[in-house]
């Protein structure tokens, strides 16, 4: 069947079709001759120490991790401490005030 409606082609459909098959092909070869230069751009760049290596963005990216959590951590502990404060407060008032009513009986 392929082979028929093939055959049943003008030239000029042939034509048409081979330059389509043609300008993908070029645009394909453009895309593969930029993602080569990016590459040997980034090579380059890492060879002479001009832009960090993934390793060493990996690392930066755990350091700030681990700076955030430390900070987490940090601000958790002094949430605690201020609401066992606010609570010791708290438990003194309430020890007073029930001192001086039981002074007042």
């Amino acid at each position: 069947m392929g082979l028929l409606a093939a055959c049943q082609d003008s030239p000029e459909d042939k034509m048409d079709s081979a330059r389509e098959s043609m300008s993908d092909a070029a645009d394909n070869i453009g895309d593969a001759m930029e993602y080569t230069g990016d590459a040997i751009e980034q090579r380059t760049n890492e060879a002479f120490n001009n832009e960090p290596t993934a390793t060493q963005r990996m690392q930066d990216n755990l350091d700030e991790a681990g700076d955030r959590i430390g900070d987490a951590y940090d601000d958790s502990a002094d949430y605690l401490k201020e609401k066992g404060d606010d609570a010791r407060d708290a438990a003194a008032d309430a020890r007073d005030n029930l001192d001086e009513r039981m002074n007042n009986e």
